[in-house]
């Protein structure tokens, strides 16, 4: 089942246990979750969300739902903490049935980002004093080192008007209504679904309903940009330069230009963009210590690779700086590093190529030393 079906097929998918296979966790690489079904569950989740006719006879799918997500967020190699999670989590504490405790507390066990992220208050969302008797009758303390050190918390620090705000909390995350949804989150989950032409009509409604206010660029730089609306994005930094009058940051935006016009592949634009860096840098030297001058340099060296088949002036004239700037800071990386490598060997700089190769083996035995 494709994730633009899912809408259509949500009664079928409800009421058949043969089709919730298809949104188990599945292990593979570059997918949402590391998993090859987290996108497609996370699209179900999402419509779960906003059916109005969820009723207590989905909890088990909802619990089905909740072990794939643990299972993911367990086996995640970068481990964090997925929406689709929060928002099943939350799914379920509305049934306020005390048997899911041992479920959330498996959420919350799942990895490190979990355990902080994911709330402790969903242990107890099916009432207070009805969960700290489910964990006594059950010796949940007993057997879990979680419930050892969270007994006076559950006990002490919760009170049923706390409860009430949280749940009001979560009732504003993930409203029932679409309509209630915000743009900004209409979008973001558009595009994850790769709805692409739906999440570039979500933007120009959120460009008409945010108007010109200066104090939104920068939301509406990072929504073009991620929806490969490049002019937009550019429009948007050209608009916020006048306000920027610090020389740090001036150079900041003009490197997420350069960056803009490198994704538009127009290598002469974003040298252009960069070269505008130039007299602000002479105004403060910090860029050198900072992660500024790392960034200058590595957007000097992705034009010269870029170009040098095409224009090999440029390439040898961004390559010039970028070994300038290099040379002038220690505040090296290896991928930067390995990029300079790159350059020089790819532009005959014989002498270059050499110093480089050795700078990427000492950081390569630096970074192993501190691994070790």
């Amino acid at each position: 089942m494709e994730i633009h079906q899912i809408p259509e097929q949500l009664p079928l998918i409800k009421h058949s246990k043969d089709l919730w296979g298809s949104f188990a966790y599945s292990k593979c690489k570059d997918a949402y979750g590391y998993d090859q079904n987290g996108l497609k569950r996370y699209a179900l989740i999402v419509q779960l969300q906003y059916d109005q006719t969820v009723t207590e006879a989905d909890k088990e799918l909802l619990y089905y739902l909740m072990s794939q997500e643990i299972e993911m967020h367990k086996s995640h190699p970068y481990q964090g903490f997925h929406e689709s999670m929060d928002i099943v989590a939350y799914l379920l504490a509305k049934c306020k049935d005390v048997t899911h405790i041992p479920l959330f507390e498996q959420a919350k066990l799942s990895n490190f980002d979990a355990y902080y992220g994911f709330d402790t208050e969903y242990i107890i969302s099916a009432g207070i004093e009805e969960a700290i008797t489910y964990i006594e009758e059950n010796d949940l303390c007993r057997v879990s080192s979680f419930f050892q050190d969270k007994k006076e918390e559950l006990e002490t620090m919760y009170t049923a008007e706390h409860m009430e705000r949280w749940f009001q909390s979560k009732a504003r995350n993930y409203p029932d209504n679409l309509e209630d949804e915000s743009l900004i989150t209409l979008i973001d989950r558009a595009s994850d679904f790769g709805n692409m032409a739906e999440a570039r009509k979500l933007l120009e409604k959120l460009e008409e309903q945010l108007g010109s206010d200066k104090k939104n660029y920068s939301l509406l730089y990072h929504r073009a940009k991620q929806l490969e609306e490049y002019d937009k994005a550019l429009h948007y930094l050209t608009q916020d330069l006048p306000e920027q009058k610090d020389s740090f940051d001036k150079v900041f935006l003009w490197l997420k230009m350069a960056e803009i016009h490198l994704l538009k592949q127009d290598w002469a634009q974003a040298f252009a963009s960069v070269k505008q860096c130039e007299p602000e840098l002479k105004l403060f030297s910090s860029w050198r210590k900072a992660g500024l001058g790392r960034s200058l340099s590595e957007t000097l060296l992705d034009i010269s690779l870029k170009v040098k088949d095409s224009n090999e002036v440029l390439a040898r004239e961004a390559y010039r700086w970028a070994d300038q700037m290099l040379k002038s800071t220690n505040n090296y990386s290896s991928s930067v590093l390995r990029k300079a490598h790159q350059c020089a060997k790819v532009l005959k700089r014989k002498q270059d190529k050499r110093l480089y190769s050795k700078k990427v083996a000492i950081e390569a035995r630096r970074i192993n030393r501190m691994l070790r």
